[in-house]
């Protein structure tokens, strides 16, 4: 058997250190291949879609697992009806690797949440080359409390990465090592449900 994960390419440090683990431990006997759709696809529902329909269009495999959270496009249901799809409950990434302490962590704070993934892509997100108005930027983070750096251990990301994210959002940072356990077994129990 075939599977694939169409994935989001936020997920690619978690994802590869996960599937590899998987391999390695014989949990499934099955083919698992993964393609990543550019991250910065998320900025702009229509390239969102676009890119999502036209991979799987291309996708050659007896199962297809589309790593998003349910509400990453607004429209999941309506263009993807009748496709053969696994597919996620959780509503984002955060969701997928956090699990219940996400609803911890926002009775507490409003949070802005940036993971590995994030981290490495966050000027294409934030679109920091072009939006250089200060103001307006700290602005647009001034209903959450804080910038929480969700630590998988899936990649090295510097300090000073997180301290430039958070001096260009105006939120105060936090680190929360959680490591991979929430977000494995949520991959592994979609292989499951798609062998």
């Amino acid at each position: 058997m075939k599977i694939c994960f169409l994935s989001c390419g936020i997920y690619q440090p978690e994802l590869d250190l996960v599937l590899a683990q998987i391999t390695k431990e014989e949990l499934f006997d099955c083919e698992i291949t993964v393609i990543y759709l550019p991250a910065r696809l998320h900025v702009d529902f229509n390239s969102l879609k676009e890119g999502i329909l036209k991979a799987l269009d291309n996708i050659v495999a007896d199962r297809i697992i589309l790593l998003y959270g349910s509400k990453c496009h607004p429209e999941f249901q309506e263009f993807l009806q009748g496709r053969q799809l696994i597919r996620f409950e959780q509503s984002n990434c955060i969701e997928l690797m956090l699990g219940e302490r996400m609803g911890e962590i926002d009775r507490i704070a409003k949070t802005i949440y940036v993971t590995p993934g994030w981290a490495i892509y966050w000027e294409e997100f934030f679109n920091r080359k072009s939006n250089s108005n200060e103001n307006a930027i700290k602005q647009s983070f001034s209903f959450f409390n804080q910038l929480l750096f969700v630590d998988t251990g899936a990649c090295e990301v510097s300090k000073e990465k997180i301290r430039e994210i958070s001096k260009y959002t105006g939120l105060a940072n936090k680190t929360e090592k959680i490591g991979l356990e929430v977000f494995k077994n949520n991959i592994i129990a979609a292989i499951r449900q798609a062998v």
